[in-house]
């Protein structure tokens, strides 16, 4: 993983956990199948087995996409900066507290009845 996380390429690593977790997907929906028919088939042995590996690819195509829109979240943290509001430039602190005290200072609207 580079050190520099602002030049990973968010395209890439996008279409990278769409290949990776439809994969994964695929593999639990064939497990689940053939874990399907091996119980109808009376193997319960071979069924129990299908079915844990198609938990296992399931929890695989979670963890994998969590790790990767974290890795996501990092790049363009890296890239274009925290959206942490202490982390803001001293400019746009100061345009939103004056944008506060003019929204403070304005009048509420009166509705009037027709």
């Amino acid at each position: 993983m580079p050190s520099d996380l602002s030049t990973l390429d968010l395209a890439t690593l996008n279409a990278a956990s769409e290949v990776i977790v439809a994969a994964l997907q695929s593999h639990c929906i064939q497990w689940e199948q053939q874990s399907a028919d091996a119980a109808a088939d009376g193997n319960l042995t071979s069924a129990l087995m299908f079915k844990q590996w198609a938990f296992a690819a399931e929890l695989m195509a979670s963890t994998a996409s969590a790790e990767v829109t974290i890795l996501f979240c990092q790049a363009v943290n890296a890239r274009f900066g925290s959206i942490d509001p202490n982390k803001r430039s001293v400019e746009d602190q100061f345009h939103d507290a004056l944008a506060l005290e003019v929204a403070s200072a304005q009048e509420e609207p009166v509705l009037v009845a027709a």
